[in-house]
């Protein structure tokens, strides 16, 4: 994602537009392929080098900004590690206790003598221990792995990151859905709960309008939250018939961002199989041993009317030996007036099939604390306890 201080964006009629490069101009995509091809010519090479071709590429004119942003995002697509025959700490304390040893010697050959002798204690050549010194150092440290990309994928990638980095500081955010296919729709639903994302999602003559809170709404994990918010943008971009409109903190004034598909973003991610939380996970693989003989964990995702137009989708289906049923919704980011108010909806249900909602105490996103015992709600930490959600759902079900 682009840092605050690479956004181009202008600012007019309280509105935020950011400044998308046109991903045909061939002044962009030659300067793209330039950047693209230092990491790809440079693999296992020293950061410094790379970093000193990039500088040399992305020059001193009025629109470094805009390659600085392309550079970014290649830096991210990188991974740099320290590659040395010993472990450069134990090299630096070796070499600097001998030198001590013999008096800090100057002249080379003193100081050759001390790598000699610290080389032969460690096993390594006097070169090996020149590398390892202080192969730690960032500059020093080599360019392992480059996931590459052509210059028009990075081009789009650029404008992405644009409107993600703009709703990182969402109060707000309504996207409305016309005429979706079933599966993109379910997929979207999906990477909201993945993403933990706290949403309301109302019912429309044609389709849905889904409400997300925004980064800058949040007081507590903010940070993770917009990063949450930036990695789900890329879902919405697959759907037709979509229009995205919200809030933003901008200077410390309320301005509005919209987004649709004239502005030709295309997402970085494949429509794939269902996304998981590793702790979702856990709770699949480990409740056919904890749960009582007969209850069955099913994952199965249902739209539940809350009443007013108002719909939640559940994540799992519960089901006890008789044939019971509870639906659990895996709640993401939450307040406690968020929960409150989901549970005054449910409460309102005259459904067979009650609906409980299980709640990562790690993923508050206010001070204010939940009362204990609240029925309809299992709290967990770490792991989803299924003994809790079996005591809930009997409980719901009124089997003692």
């Amino acid at each position: 994602m682009l840092t605050s201080d690479l956004l181009r964006v202008k600012k007019t009629r309280g509105a935020i537009v950011p400044r998308y490069l046109d991903v045909e101009a061939p002044e962009a995509l030659e300067r793209a392929e330039a950047l693209v091809s230092i990491f790809d010519d440079h693999l296992n090479k020293p950061r410094a080098l790379v970093d000193e071709r990039v500088e040399e590429a992305i020059g001193h004119g009025t629109d470094f900004l805009i390659w600085r942003g392309l550079a970014k995002l290649l830096y991210d697509r990188s991974a740099f590690e320290v590659r040395s025959e010993a472990e450069p700490s134990e090299v630096r304390e070796a070499l600097f206790l001998a030198a001590a040893e013999a008096g800090n010697p100057h002249r080379e050959e003193a100081r050759a003598a001390v790598l000699e002798e610290v080389g032969r204690a460690m096993g390594l050549s006097a070169q090996a221990l020149e590398v390892a010194l202080y192969a730690d150092l960032e500059e020093r440290q080599v360019l392992s792995s480059f996931k590459t990309i052509d210059a028009e994928g990075l081009l789009h990638r650029y404008n992405l990151a644009l409107a993600q980095a703009v709703l990182y500081r969402a109060l707000s955010l309504k996207i409305s859905l016309q005429g979706q296919d079933s599966n993109r729709l379910r997929y979207l639903f999906q990477m909201l709960k993945f993403h933990r994302l706290m949403h309301r999602t109302e019912r429309v003559k044609g389709g849905y309008v889904i409400e997300v809170d925004g980064p800058a709404s949040v007081l507590k994990g903010g940070k993770r939250y917009g990063l949450s918010m930036a990695s789900f943008l890329p879902a919405v971009l697959h759907l037709k018939g979509w229009q995205l409109e919200a809030v933003v903190d901008w200077d410390n004034k309320e301005r509005t961002f919209e987004l649709g598909p004239d502005q030709g973003l295309k997402s970085d991610r494949r429509v794939r199989g269902q996304w998981v939380a590793e702790e979702e996970q856990w709770f699949e693989e480990r409740f056919p041993d904890q749960a009582p003989e007969g209850w069955e964990l099913v994952r199965q995702g249902e739209v539940v009317d809350l009443g007013d137009n108002e719909v939640l989708v559940t994540d799992y289906v519960v089901r006890e030996p008789d044939g019971g049923e509870v639906l659990l919704e895996i709640v993401g980011a939450w307040r406690a007036s968020y929960l409150r108010r989901r549970l005054e909806r449910l409460a309102e249900l005259k459904s067979a099939r009650p609906v409980i909602l299980v709640v990562s105490e790690r993923l508050r996103a206010d001070r204010e604390k939940m009362e204990a015992g609240v029925a309809g709600v299992v709290f967990f930490k770490g792991v989803i306890l299924s003994d809790k959600v079996v005591e809930a759902a009997s409980q719901a079900l009124g089997l003692g």
